[in-house]
């Protein structure tokens, strides 16, 4: 579909009429940021629209409108949603020179307050594994065990001097 420019031809000469064909917008390129994607009733005061849960291009009257248009969205919306979420991966800070925590994986903290070093197994471990462990022997009333390797913690200074040689 076009739309075309109406003049008066009276006023203009034949050979300067130029009819020039105007794109127009198609229901999937109408703007989708003030109407409903699914009905196209337009944000107001007492319409709020909600954008998709998953990838937050469209936005929608009601979840009703939402579940109506799913068929259309589908595909567009799992490639967004697979590009936010390689944007968020992306955006996680490379690990530290300590490198990852053994047990969850996320990187170790610069500040040596934030981690734990295991006598046993000389592992370091970030400091939410260590409290983790922590809440989960005094809950349960466990003897104290390493977080990492699960034996016993060394009780006296000798033996924790002998693993660190080893």
């Amino acid at each position: 579909e076009s739309n075309r420019i109406m003049m008066n031809i009276s006023d203009v000469e034949p050979k300067n009429i130029i009819v020039e064909d105007l794109p127009t917008k198609s229901a999937n390129e109408a703007d989708t940021s003030t109407r409903c994607a699914s009905c196209g009733i337009a944000e107001v005061d007492d319409i709020k629209l909600v954008p998709c849960d998953d990838c937050n291009l469209l936005k929608y009257c009601s979840d009703e409108c939402q579940k109506q248009h799913k068929s259309h969205h589908e595909e567009t919306c799992k490639e967004r949603k697979a590009e936010l979420r390689d944007e968020i991966l992306f955006m996680q800070p490379e690990s530290s020179h300590f490198g990852d925590c053994p047990i969850c994986c996320l990187p170790l903290s610069i500040d040596p307050s934030e981690s734990a070093l295991l006598s046993c197994c000389t592992k370091q471990i970030c400091g939410g594994c260590a409290v983790a462990n922590q809440n989960r022997e005094i809950e349960g009333k466990l003897q104290r065990k390493c977080a990492f390797c699960r034996k016993d913690s060394p009780r006296t200074d000798e033996v924790i001097n002998e693993q660190f040689m080893k």
